[in-house]
């Protein structure tokens, strides 16, 4: 990305569909010579991809007509954007490098598991251990408290605790 002449844009998609466009994209970038140098699918951005083009990139064009693909961040009504609508390499740096999964768990939040045995059973936290990225649960709906230990990514954040 150090090429001066490279312009990066962000590309609007459908949510969810956002690997599928990006694969899509660069097939018909390679067999129709568009000159598309690198794709990027950042995971903490719906609904985006990020494109590095040697040109402009212009809606218009069939070649790059793909289901799920919404547009151009910055583009005028005619889905061509202008020099001024690319984003800066800093910008694009920021979702590159991803924050732990654990750092957005708080202690009692409430929380659904989303593998392994208990998985679809609700809990609250009740310790962190950032180190390991694991996370000490309670099962709510439990008899008796039972204190489960998962990694911080076989769980989905319900409801955060308010401090």
């Amino acid at each position: 990305m150090e090429d001066s002449q490279n312009s990066i844009f962000a590309l609007k998609t459908s949510a969810g569909q956002e690997r599928n466009v990006a694969k899509v994209l660069a097939m018909k970038a390679n067999k129709q010579g568009v000159e598309i140098k690198a794709i990027v699918v950042p995971e903490s951005l719906k609904g985006y991809i990020i494109v590095e083009s040697a040109s402009k990139i212009d809606m218009r064009n069939p070649e790059i007509r793909i289901r799920h693909l919404r547009g151009i961040v910055g583009a005028n009504k005619d889905g061509v954007v202008d020099d001024k609508n690319q984003i800066s390499l800093e910008e694009v740096k920021r979702f590159l490098k991803p924050k732990p999964i654990i750092s957005s768990i708080q202690k009692g939040s409430i929380v659904e598991l989303v593998s392994g045995p208990f998985k679809g059973e609700k809990s609250k936290v009740v310790r962190l251990d950032e180190s390991r990225e694991e996370v000490v649960l309670e099962l709510i709906e439990a008899a008796v408290p039972i204190p489960v230990t998962v990694k911080a990514d076989q769980i989905r954040i319900i409801k955060k605790e308010a401090e």
